[in-house]
């Protein structure tokens, strides 16, 4: 993902669910290939992108004051 598609993502609040999608699509693809273990370290993941998909947004850190 670039620079551009990042801040779009962020910026219409899915960053979460678009990683949590990607990561799902792999998973099932690793399942397919016999690596269900794999598979379901990337599935638990995904479950908690969605976790802060539903509750949580990504905003732009302030510098703090020196």
């Amino acid at each position: 993902m670039n620079e551009d598609r990042l801040k779009f993502h962020i910026e219409a609040n899915d960053y979460f669910g678009t990683v949590a999608t990607v990561l799902d699509l792999v998973a099932h693809d690793l399942r397919k290939h016999s690596h269900s273990h794999k598979a379901g370290t990337l599935l638990r993941l995904r479950d908690e992108l969605l976790y802060l998909q539903r509750g949580y947004r990504i905003e732009k850190s302030r510098p703090s004051p020196q």
